[in-house]
């Protein structure tokens, strides 16, 4: 991770308030991102096909979701889909209430030709920075929800052209929780021989006395 990076650790802790009321900022590509307590995720990206000039129709919502955003992890960087795969693709009309967006009641009330792609995945690695690429035309409203703490407000934060996310740590798969509980009884196991042994020895040593 870079410099950058470790900077905007911090920055999550900073952008947990909503966003100033300023229309419906439809330009603006919505990505939800919320880490599940099984240490999978699930990303949800939003177009609004009316007023969005670069996506208009479901086929350039798929195009432009080739290359919206890349993942980077300790091992390196990779383009976000080959991390999540394809997504799936759903459309609704209303806006999301519990968007960082401080949506009127009239804006609620709207409806909306809203085009989503949606990714579900367990990471390979559980830290990772979502990135967009250098070139990018979009601008991409990134929030995070947590499972495991879902009264905590949103933190997001606000994406172009080379910029990056704050640290994002999902969390423990089961499989990891089973192989965390299997050392332990390991290690308990081990140390209760050791003690018996070390109890014979004794014994041992004051008997021969």
């Amino acid at each position: 991770m870079t410099g950058r990076t470790l900077r905007l650790v911090l920055a999550w802790g900073a952008l947990v308030l909503p966003m100033p009321a300023s229309g419906h900022n439809g330009e603006v590509l919505v990505a939800r991102l919320t880490l599940r307590a099984d240490g999978s995720c699930a990303m949800r990206v939003t177009a609004d096909l009316e007023a969005n000039y670069l996506i208009r129709d479901r086929a350039r919502m798929a195009e432009a979701m080739e290359d919206l955003l890349l993942l980077s992890t300790d091992s390196g960087t990779v383009p976000f889909t080959r991390e999540a795969g394809a997504p799936a693709f759903t459309t609704s009309s209303k806006l999301e209430t519990d968007s960082p967006f401080q949506h009127t009641p009239e804006e609620l009330a709207k409806t909306y030709r809203l085009q989503n792609a949606e990714w579900a995945w367990t990471p390979t690695e559980r830290n990772f920075v979502i990135r967009m690429p250098e070139a990018s035309p979009h601008t991409v409203l990134l929030w995070m929800l947590d499972e495991k703490h879902p009264d905590l407000k949103a933190r997001w934060t606000m994406m172009v052209a080379g910029d990056e996310s704050p640290l994002i740590s999902a969390h423990a798969t089961e499989r990891d929780e089973g192989r965390r509980d299997g050392w332990f009884f390991v290690f308990a196991g081990t140390a209760a021989l050791l003690a018996g042994w070390l109890l014979v020895r004794r014994r041992a040593g004051r008997a021969g006395s």
